[in-house]
């Protein structure tokens, strides 16, 4: 026992006590806020494209896109309105801040500007750079130049001259509004009435979605309702990412302590298990410092930002609920530690039986495979959590871990619950078992890749004698 003390403290300590252990730890927060911020800074820092439009025919496409534009801005509008109350409630303070970003998004990226010249000629030099208009920004290029023409039967041409080759936004903005004015065109023509199109413009569908296990008023669902499903979709997605890093730790440590010849020196004082034993809780130790630190912070952080939202009542305390609720933790921790030992067994065996990172390589590409799977399976849980394959991939002990947390909101039967959990235990019992013993067989050198290897070409020996 002391052995695997010695041992298990050893793996803890050469990880945690290195300056690259805490910098790494405190690298992945800032990342996870750059994976979240990135995309709205890209989005803020898109530049403002200058357009101009010239509608041939005296101003009426004109005005019929710029009414289709405001009805879908107002239409947009009302939807997130619509959708925030479902979240939060009737704010005042929220309403006001949503108005307020919608009127910033009103402004758009597209700007359009005064024509300095109404043909394609005159417009060239600036559609090509050579010249620049003068914006309220100063100087800037002009980013596209549209011509709106009708013939005499109502077909509508767009001519939409710019060298941007990938930005379609403004494009299809226009085609969708003009397209839209040419089916009314169409409809008053053949007799319906204007008034019968406003009418059927604003038709909306009242979607009332409700959750039989209730009744009454609390039967509504709302997005706190969804949030234990997308949360138990994110830690299965955590879980997968955590054991994988920590198991190829276990990986790359044996590797070079087997290279350096430390495993030998290992060997003299200890026994093979006690070794294995040791190095599975030291670096389980590592994964529960890791654990610990992000479950902190992100406690820490769930309440500064529930403090700071509590004002506008956001539903960032359900969140926080969801995320820290015992009946997804609990199975979580105790799928990370089944999972972890499983897995990690099988990752130092392999390392034993390989001298360079380059002969794991080839032992390893199925073994990846494997743990591929159950990432895809996860993502087609969140959609259809009662789907036969989900269910089926349930029983496969090394998926299970992944594929049950991720179904656990929606309230698996108990059989399949015990039935998948103690299936997953005798199997983890018989790979760490496995494992034990090609471990040994690699420590002593009594076994390598090319071992492995032989063990799926004995047929071939025997054709070949």
């Amino acid at each position: 026992m002391r052995a695997i003390y010695l041992i298990a403290r050893r793996e803890f300590l050469s990880y945690v006590a290195t300056w690259g252990f805490w910098l790494s730890l405190a690298s992945v927060p800032l990342f996870m806020a750059l994976g979240f911020g990135l995309p709205i800074l890209i989005e803020s820092s898109q530049p403002t494209r200058y357009y101009v439009m010239i509608d041939e025919t005296g101003g009426r496409l004109d005005a019929a896109y710029q009414a289709s534009v405001e009805e879908s801005r107002q239409r947009q509008a009302e939807e997130m309105r619509e959708a925030v109350s479902e979240m939060v409630g009737d704010n005042p303070q929220v309403t006001a801040a949503l108005d307020q970003q919608m009127t910033t998004l009103e402004d758009g990226r597209y700007v359009r500007v005064d024509p300095p010249a109404t043909d394609v000629d005159g417009l060239r030099p600036y559609l090509l750079g050579e010249r620049l208009l003068e914006t309220a920004e100063g100087a800037q290029p002009l980013f596209a130049a549209i011509y709106l023409r009708q013939d005499a039967e109502g077909g509508i041409e767009i001519e939409y001259w710019s060298t941007n080759l990938t930005d379609g936004g403004l494009r299809s903005e226009i085609r969708g509004a003009l397209r839209d004015h040419m089916r009314a065109e169409r409809l008053l023509a053949a007799g319906v009435s204007g008034d019968m199109l406003l009418a059927a413009d604003s038709l909306r569908p009242v979607v009332l979605e409700l959750n039989p296990e209730r009744a009454g008023a609390d039967a509504a669902v709302t997005a706190s309702d969804r949030l234990p499903v997308i949360v138990a979709i994110g830690v299965a997605f955590a879980l997968w990412i955590i054991i994988f890093s920590v198991v190829n730790m276990l990986l790359t440590a044996m590797i070079e302590e087997k290279g350096n010849k430390v495993l030998e020196m290992m060997m003299s004082s200890a026994r093979h298990h006690e070794i294995l034993t040791g190095k599975l809780f030291g670096v389980a130790a590592v994964s529960f410092t890791l654990l610990a630190f992000w479950g902190l912070l992100a406690f820490g952080g769930g309440t500064l930002a529930q403090q700071a939202a509590s004002s506008a009542n956001m539903p960032i305390g359900d969140l926080i609920g969801a995320i820290f609720n015992p009946a997804l933790l609990v199975p979580a921790l105790g799928y990370f530690i089944i999972g972890y030992f499983m897995y990690g067994a099988v990752f130092l065996a392999v390392g034993s039986l390989c001298d360079t990172l380059q002969d794991a390589q080839t032992l390893m590409s199925p073994i990846m495979l494997i743990m591929m799977v159950p990432l895809f399976l996860v993502m087609v849980a969140a959609d259809s959590p009662d789907s036969p394959i989900v269910s089926i991939a349930s029983w496969v002990p090394v998926w299970t871990p992944f594929i049950m947390l991720a179904r656990l909101p929606q309230d698996p039967s108990t059989m399949e619950l015990l039935g998948t959990t103690g299936l997953m235990l005798g199997t983890a019992v018989v790979v760490i078992w496995g494992a034990g013993v090609m471990f040994r067989m690699g420590a002593l050198n009594q076994a390598n890749q090319e071992t492995i290897k032989n063990w799926f070409r004995f047929g071939q020996k025997k054709a070949a004698s």
